[in-house]
């Protein structure tokens, strides 16, 4: 039996086990569940050579074709290294399961799955397998830090604005002690009555290199092409890497994508960016908010494929990697519209 609790969930996905061939991953958090499961996607595909095939599967699929499931799990790739099967849960699915997760397969396979209790039938088929893993997936609450900052800079007589403070919380990290000194940094900064702004966390919190990247994936979620161009331009000439790019890429496309599963799942754009994990800066929740309206989950998972097709191209051929990048993004850009 092999259940992981859901503060090592993170650490696993990085570095997932080779024993392992199943796993489930759970939470009340849609988004999120998804996003994991993308990750989790990626990191087999990127360790396999060569690259590995992914199959998405869903409700609909599995009810069209019953032993589709167990095909796919079981039988190698015509073209590629290896194969991961990606499957939203749904009714039904442990009763596929139950005849597969514990016999050979060929294929990784990955199931996304809503909140589950402990007694859920689907939880206990994972955690009685010797192959599978089960994968919690709920969000962070140390990551809010609000009360940490409204405590540190109360000591020192220092205000701070709105924006300025969700900016702040989206770039401190978890460690309580590095988070409590870059407080205590940017007070000083400040100096005594004076109030805190966005500008002055930037200037003191902020790497201006993540802000350059997060500024190339804005451009491209608005299908701004010039502006990518430009600023995919700086990026070089700053001596960022392609790479780096297409990483902040997937990462604000990941974030974009929760969003819009919540928005067509019957929730609202405030909420859902709210939920995000680490929490976006004032001026990207306004980004993520316009860029929601103009994009569906099937062409952002059409886009996040792209994302990660390209990057193992670059690594590939690195010679390229500039060349496949601007491609990348280009094509992207005009998904948007």
């Amino acid at each position: 039996m092999v259940a992981y609790k859901a503060a090592q969930t993170a650490r696993f996905l990085k570095h997932p086990e080779s024993q392992f061939r199943a796993f489930l991953l759970y939470g009340p958090d849609a988004g999120l569940v998804s996003d994991r499961g993308a990750a989790l996607a990626q990191k087999l595909v990127s360790t396999s050579e060569p690259e590995a095939e992914v199959i998405r599967l869903d409700e609909r699929d599995l009810a069209q074709e019953p032993d589709r499931l167990a095909i796919e799990a079981r039988t190698l790739s015509m073209f590629a290294g290896t194969k991961v099967v990606q499957v939203r849960g749904g009714s039904g699915l442990e009763t596929a399961l139950a005849e597969l997760i514990d016999t050979p397969m060929e294929a990784h396979l990955i199931v996304e799955a809503g909140n589950l209790r402990p007694s859920s039938k689907l939880r206990k088929l994972f955690e009685a397998a010797r192959q599978a893993v089960t994968l919690p997936c709920y969000s962070d609450a140390a990551r809010d830090l609000g009360p940490l900052i409204d405590e540190e800079l109360a000591k020192t007589g220092v205000a701070i604005a709105t924006d300025a403070k969700a900016d702040l919380v989206a770039l401190l990290g978890s460690d309580m002690a590095l988070a409590r000194s870059e407080i205590a940094k940017l007070a000083l900064y400040a100096g005594k009555d004076r109030t805190i702004e966005a500008a002055d966390v930037e200037a003191v919190v902020g790497d201006s290199s993540d802000v350059a990247l997060d500024a190339l994936a804005e451009a491209v979620a608005d299908g701004a092409a010039e502006r990518v161009l430009n600023q995919f331009d700086r990026l070089a000439a700053a001596g960022t890497g392609a790479q780096a790019g297409l990483t902040a890429l997937g990462r604000y496309f990941g974030r974009l994508h929760r969003v819009v599963i919540s928005l067509e799942a019957g929730g609202n754009a405030k909420s859902a960016i709210a939920g995000l994990r680490p929490p976006p800066s004032f001026k990207q929740r306004d980004a993520l908010t316009r860029q929601a309206s103009r994009w569906n989950r099937m062409a952002l998972q059409t886009a996040i494929d792209a994302i990660q097709n390209t990057t193992a191209q670059t690594r590939r051929r690195p010679e390229l990697e500039r060349a496949l990048t601007e491609r990348a993004l280009l094509m992207i850009c005009q998904m948007s519209r």
